[in-house]
């Protein structure tokens, strides 16, 4: 397993470093947002980032370039001498996986690597990636990449899980209609209901999604 340790404490990250090898992880080293974006290979399984690292958000700029960046998708764990509720809170949800306060235990950590590259195992095996969105089928949402404020109907979710399953493939209208409204009679589904379903779905995801209507044919979600 290849973790990679952004910390601006060298000694800090040398000797935190010097442990996890022990335990058989190959580690890498980033002490500022410069060295990581000009060392990084696109090779790694899980991050644990310092927050205080600098004194300008560098490591924000580093979290936000990992989670955009559609080869990566490993965990990251936050570790920050600041123990306040709000913040933990602010940064669980600003795309961080976990967050352990300082001073911790190694064995704390260790621990917690293993959780998350567990649950990582089993978010992949029910994940679709498109482009820089990932699409969970079992609890039917987006995981990332999407406004955490769009609000999603039931069939307009039913219609994105179509269209990812069938990437790069013309899905013709009646198939979309019978397999989004399968709880109703599809006969009497009428055209403006599954034009204004789709121009909706447009509006919300239109910078992420490359839609298209094929005339006579149906649609098609190019990646």
């Amino acid at each position: 397993m290849k973790i990679t340790i952004i910390e601006d404490d060298i000694n800090l990250a040398e000797n935190l470093a010097k442990i996890l090898k022990k335990s058989w992880y190959m580690v890498s080293i980033h002490t500022s947002k410069e060295e990581f974006f000009n060392n990084y290979k696109n090779n790694n399984d899980i991050f644990i980032i310092d927050i205080n690292l600098a004194w300008n958000n560098e490591w924000f700029d580093i979290i936000k370039w990992i989670r955009k960046n559609k080869k990566i998708a490993a965990p990251i764990i936050i570790t920050s001498w600041f123990n306040d509720i709000e913040k933990k809170i602010y940064w669980l949800d600003l795309w961080a996986d976990d967050y352990l306060p300082k001073p911790y235990s190694i064995e704390e950590l260790e621990a917690r690597i293993r959780s998350l590259t567990r649950r990582e195992a089993n978010l992949r095996e029910n994940m679709i990636k498109y482009k820089d969105t990932l699409y969970d089928l079992k609890s039917k949402s987006f995981i990332s990449w999407v406004d955490k404020n769009i609000y999603f109907t039931k069939k307009e979710l039913m219609i994105v899980e179509i269209l990812l399953l069938n990437k790069n493939k013309i899905i013709s209208r009646n198939k979309l209609i019978t397999s989004a409204w399968w709880d109703y009679d599809w006969m009497w589904v009428k055209d403006n209901t599954i034009n204004v379903t789709l121009f909706n779905l447009r509006t919300k995801l239109w910078e992420s999604f490359d839609l298209h209507t094929i005339v006579w044919e149906g649609y098609i979600l190019r990646e």
